[in-house]
């Protein structure tokens, strides 16, 4: 009887513990299939923004600690509602732009980029809508083999 009282609460636990988990995001899962074949999942960031009267500063940064010789993608998602499209940019230690996801001479906005770190360091990564108009997005960041 013993044998069947703990047989009985290891399978209520294991059963509980598999639909206790939360369901997955489908717009974060749909973006991570976005990154390619050839990457890894590192990161991602789920951003919200309202449009905003200003236009000289991304609102929405996060740090990470990227390594030397490595290879990043940073994709970008837009929601379907949003009025903006998601862009970003990455800056070093010292503030300096080191890459960004729009070319403001051409307007053209790449829906994900490349990275080859060549040096190890703390970096910011900056995000926002075209515009500064109002939008929901996500942003993945994987490593390249």
């Amino acid at each position: 009887m013993k044998k069947y009282c703990i047989g009985l609460i290891l399978f209520l636990a294991s059963v509980t513990c598999m639909y206790g988990q939360k369901n997955p995001d489908k717009f974060i899962s749909n973006c991570i299939a976005n990154t390619g074949p050839d990457s890894k999942y590192l990161k991602d960031f789920r951003i919200q923004l309202g449009q905003s009267s200003t236009s000289n500063e991304f609102r929405f940064k996060a740090k990470i600690y990227l390594w030397k010789d490595t290879k990043y993608r940073f994709t970008m998602c837009t929601a379907e509602n949003s009025k903006g499209q998601l862009i970003m940019n990455i800056r070093d230690e010292l503030n300096k732009l080191i890459l960004e996801s729009s070319d403001s001479k051409t307007g053209t906005i790449y829906p994900f980029i490349d990275f080859n770190c060549t040096r190890s360091g703390l970096y910011q990564i900056c995000y926002d809508f075209s515009g500064m108009l109002s939008g929901s997005g996500a942003g993945i960041i994987s490593i390249l083999e």
